[in-house]
């Protein structure tokens, strides 16, 4: 039976990466796999990403700092993305329905915080980076 998602030697050899670079993005909190010990493929999209960084000039131990940095700070946001979905349901939402009855809207909710989040970081860090380049050149 052939299971859902990448192993980490089938991660490692789909990224075209060291398995310590691996490593590292498992380490940090950026990749986290399955409760089958199993990778989705966007992970080989983040690596590859991070790879991109590092080929451009980006440090290794400065994007790994970053990484961890990242990782901790999404902790807390998911936290709290967490706390709305389940305010939104209100206490008799929680006590009348079971996890399977509960997964579908989380399948729902969890797309459009990602958009939310997510182009807002893009955003913020396109202006940001424009503006200190700016400063930077004059």
């Amino acid at each position: 039976m052939e299971q859902d998602g990448l192993s980490r030697a089938e991660l490692i050899e789909r990224s075209g990466l060291a398995a310590d670079q691996v490593d590292l993005a498992i380490d940090a909190g950026l990749l986290i796999p399955d409760r089958n010990g199993r990778f989705g493929e966007d992970a080989v999209t983040m690596l590859q990403a991070g790879a991109a960084l590092v080929a451009v000039g980006v440090s290794v131990p400065d994007l790994a700092r970053l990484a961890v940095l990242h990782a901790r700070n999404v902790e807390a946001v998911v936290d709290e993305a967490i706390d709305l979905f389940l305010g939104a349901l209100g206490p008799e939402g929680l006590e009348s329905a079971s996890a399977e009855d509960l997964a579908p809207l989380v399948e729902a909710l969890v797309p459009q915080v990602v958009a939310l989040v997510g182009d807002h970081f893009r955003r913020t860090l396109l202006s940001r980076a424009s503006a200190r380049l700016a400063e930077n050149g004059q």
